[in-house]
C-alpha cells in the first residue's frame, strides 16, 4: 500500500551530503556517519598524550567532534576553517593571529559561528591551588580577546582571508581546555565562576567531547581503553616543567 513517502537511496543520501559539504568551500565538513566506530579509542589515546597538537590533529580529520564543546548546536553538520589568518603578519612587526577554528555551527533556526580554540589536555583552566587560572588559561583568554577584537574591527578582512564571504561576527567563544575527571572541586569553582562572568566564552573540557562521542557511537565502544587514558598525569592547572 502506498504510504506517500519515498525512502532515500544510497545516492540520495550521499548527494545530499555532498551538497551540505559544498555550503562553504574550503572548510572542512564534519557530519555524524563520519566517525568510525572505534573513534573512542583514538580520542583516548590521542588524550593519554596530554598534547594539543595530537588533538587538534584528531579534530580537524573529524571536525564532527567540535559539535560536543558547543551547546547550542542542533547537531546538523560542522564546517571547520583550521589554522586560517585572521589577520597577516604586520610590517609594523604586529603578529597576524590565526584561531585553531572558525566554525560554522547548523541547527533549526540558521547558522552559530564560533571561533573554537584549543588548549592542553593535560593542563586545568584553574592553577594547582585553585584561586585563579592557570597560565594557559590565561594565554586562551588573551587570545581569543584579541580574535573577537579583530572580528568586530575588520570582519571584512577576515572574510577575504579567510576565502568566505558569509563569515559573521561569532555568536561566541569556545575553549577546549583540560579533563573535567581530574579537576578538584576548587578548579571546578573557578572555571564555573568564570563561566558566569563570560557567558560568551564557552570553556569545554576533552571529556565533554568524549561524552557526547560515547553517547553517539554506542558504550560498546568504550573497549578497549588505551593504557594511561583515565589517569591524572600534570593535569593539576599549569603546564608542568619537568
Amino acid at each position: 500500500m502506498p504510504t506517500g513517502f519515498k525512502l532515500s537511496t544510497p545516492e540520495d543520501i550521499e548527494r545530499f551530503y555532498k551538497e551540505q559539504e559544498a555550503n562553504f568551500p574550503g572548510a572542512l565538513y564534519g557530519k555524524r556517519r563520519d566517525m568510525p566506530r572505534d573513534l573512542v579509542a583514538h580520542f583516548d589515546a590521542s588524550l593519554a598524550t596530554g598534547s594539543e597538537e595530537a588533538m587538534q590533529k584528531l579534530i580537524t580529520r573529524y571536525p564532527y567532534l567540535l559539535q560536543y564543546a558547543i551547546r547550542t548546536t542542533g547537531h546538523h553538520g560542522t564546517w571547520a576553517y583550521p589554522k586560517r589568518w585572521i589577520r597577516t603578519n604586520q610590517v609594523t612587526g604586529t603578529p597576524g593571529l590565526i584561531p585553531d577554528y572558525i566554525a560554522a555551527m547548523q541547527n533549526s533556526l540558521g547558522y552559530s559561528w564560533q571561533i573554537i580554540e584549543l588548549k592542553r589536555p593535560d593542563v586545568q583552566f584553574a592553577n594547582r591551588k585553585g584561586d585563579g587560572l592557570s597560565t594557559e588559561g590565561h594565554k586562551a583568554i588573551a587570545q581569543c580577546g584579541e580574535y573577537v577584537s579583530h572580528f568586530a574591527d575588520y570582519i571584512e578582512n577576515v572574510r577575504t582571508n579567510v576565502g568566505d564571504q558569509r563569515i559573521r561576527q561569532p555568536d561566541g567563544v569556545t575553549i577546549i581546555i583540560g579533563d573535567s575527571r581530574h579537576e578538584t572541586d576548587s578548579q571546578r569553582r573557578v572555571r564555573a565562576n568564570f563561566q558566569a562572568l563570560a557567558p560568551n566564552i564557552a570553556i569545554a573540557t576533552y571529556d565533554r567531547l568524549r561524552r557526547g562521542l560515547v553517547n553517539d557511537i554506542g558504550p560498546r565502544e568504550l573497549q578497549p581503553v588505551y593504557p594511561g587514558a583515565q589517569v591524572a598525569q600534570f593535569l593539576g592547572g599549569d603546564t608542568p616543567t619537568g
